[in-house]
């Protein structure tokens, strides 16, 4: 790795001391190069030495204050005194300023030629190309390991070692916490940091970004991947801390995090295709526990869940699922999606999700599939847009709902069968038109622009609702009745809660 100034007091040949500014010792040394100007700031830059006979030192205290500060200021690692040379017999001014600064000042013996110290920096350098070299070779069999089939996390892990750092991945849209390693928050300095100065990245901002902690400095680096990720890295190796190897990192991760992505999409065809068999009872008992197995699912503790989420990124919330290991079956159905979950995981999906949920009774055998999904519609009944709901918690409170799902189907057909029949002879949606209506508690203003019609129709097909079905909706009583019907046809699955979408009834 580099040298510091510190490294080069200890090295004996060198025969070098801190004349002062010994606080600055860990500043890293690129280069050393000999200047007798007056002004070697104009032509010496950050980290080199500065080494010099010390003709080019001024007399004049004031003058000698100027000349480390210049030197300071344009960020040189420090600047060596060729002892008994040219330097002025007083230096307590250069001394005191550079005590004040932290900026290191040594003195070499008169009979060391300053092409060793030249040379020891070379030397050095060499040790960091080797270094860089390996560091890299190590990145790369990292990477091989991630085809052949290491995980994400693993990888993360693998590649710290690999670079010396420590190395978090954090999910951009999501700052209270980091993405990788699991079940680590973001330190609280971390997060002012990110708060004066926010991640954002894109081609005509800057690819790293750095933050200064009092705990050691954190480099950010975007990920490129379909995911908003960056990298965060801390306490690397100043040496191996460079754009080139981070670079080769986050391109291994976006990778990894691609393959992520197509594994979770197989993983969640092959999932809907299975709870689709499960519900159709294609599969035998031994043949469903089986695949079961392969995703971790026990049908003792499993239940079924129905949501209705507005946005379906069923990729996004099967990976997440995935990091906090919570197994789940995704099948959408229409505007449905019916989940096979564990119980104990019901809070973590709608935590995800952040929909209301309706969830059934345990399983317990394959039989009771149908019964459980009837358990998860009537749940769902009560859970509104965003609130969780067991079914052993209303189960014996809603005696007005339908207890089964062939009760449920025929409150349907009884109440509003000639509307359908109606609707699917004529084509004109009044099943929907009725469902928009009562939801908007009979406005007709609202209504009709939910509907996208003019209130003139509306007023006419609710005339002609009321015309088919022999209920007034004026009536408090034929209100309650249809929107029941309505809601059994929801639990029966013959309604759509948000499309107009119905299921023609068979006589």
């Amino acid at each position: 790795m580099p040298l510091r100034v510190d490294d080069i007091t200890n090295i004996p040949e060198l025969r070098t001391r801190f004349l002062a500014g010994s606080e600055g010792g860990a500043r890293m040394v690129r280069w050393a190069h000999v200047c007798e100007l007056p002004n070697p700031s104009d032509w010496l830059g950050e980290g080199e030495l500065l080494m010099t006979t010390g003709m080019g030192i001024p007399e004049e205290p004031s003058k000698q204050e100027k000349y480390i500060e210049d030197l300071d200021q344009a960020g040189l690692a420090g600047v060596m005194i060729g002892e008994n040379m040219k330097a002025p017999k007083d230096l307590s001014a250069l001394e005191n300023t550079a005590e004040r600064l932290g900026f290191p000042v040594l003195l070499t013996e008169y009979g060391v030629p300053f092409s060793s110290v030249t040379r020891a920096i070379i030397d050095a350098g060499k040790k960091e190309d080797f270094d860089r070299k390996n560091a890299i070779n190590r990145v790369f069999e990292s990477a091989r390991m991630a085809i052949a089939g290491l995980s994400l996390e693993e990888l993360l892990q693998r590649l710290a070692k690999d670079i010396n750092a420590e190395l978090r991945l954090m999910d951009l849209k999501d700052h209270e916490k980091f993405w990788l390693p699991r079940g680590h928050s973001i330190p609280l300095n971390l997060k002012e940091a990110i708060r004066a100065q926010p991640l954002i990245f894109s081609e005509t901002q800057q690819v790293v970004k750095r933050y200064i902690l009092e705990d050691g400095d954190v480099f950010a680096v975007s990920v490129p991947s379909r995911r908003p990720s960056v990298l965060l890295v801390r306490n690397a190796e100043s040496h191996l801390l460079e754009y080139s190897l981070l670079n080769h990192i986050v391109s291994i991760l976006g990778i990894s995090i691609e393959r992520l992505y197509v594994d979770t999409e197989r993983s969640l065809r092959l999932g809907s295709q299975l709870l689709d068999d499960l519900m159709s009872s294609r599969l035998s008992p031994y043949e469903a526990g089986k695949q079961m197995q392969q995703f971790k699912l026990n049908i003792d503790s499993a239940c079924l869940a129905i949501l209705r989420p507005k946005n379906q990124d069923l990729a996004e919330w099967s990976m997440k699922l995935g990091w906090i290991e919570a197994p789940v079956l995704i099948r959408p159905q229409g505007d449905e999606l019916i989940l096979l979950v564990h119980t104990n995981d019901v809070p973590v999906v709608q935590e995800i999700i952040g929909d209301g949920v309706g969830y059934s009774n345990p399983v317990g055998f394959l039989e009771r599939l149908p019964e459980a999904l009837r358990e998860a519609r009537l749940a769902y009944v009560h859970a509104g847009e965003s609130r969780l709901v067991a079914y052993a918690d209303i189960s014996d409170k809603v005696p007005w709902l339908p207890d089964n799902l062939n009760e449920a189907a025929q409150t349907f057909q009884k109440i509003m069968g000639p509307l359908v029949d109606y609707e699917v002879k004529n084509g004109t949606p009044l099943l929907y038109t009725l469902k928009v209506f009562l939801e908007e508690n009979r406005s007709w203003l609202i209504a009709a622009k939910q509907l996208h019609i003019h209130k003139t129709t509306l007023i006419y097909r609710v005339k002609k609702i009321e015309s088919v079905t022999g209920r007034s909706l004026d009536r408090t009583e034929d209100v309650a009745i249809l929107w029941m019907a309505l809601r059994a046809g929801e639990i029966a699955g013959m309604v759509s809660s948000n499309t107009r979408r119905t299921v023609k009834l068979q006589n």
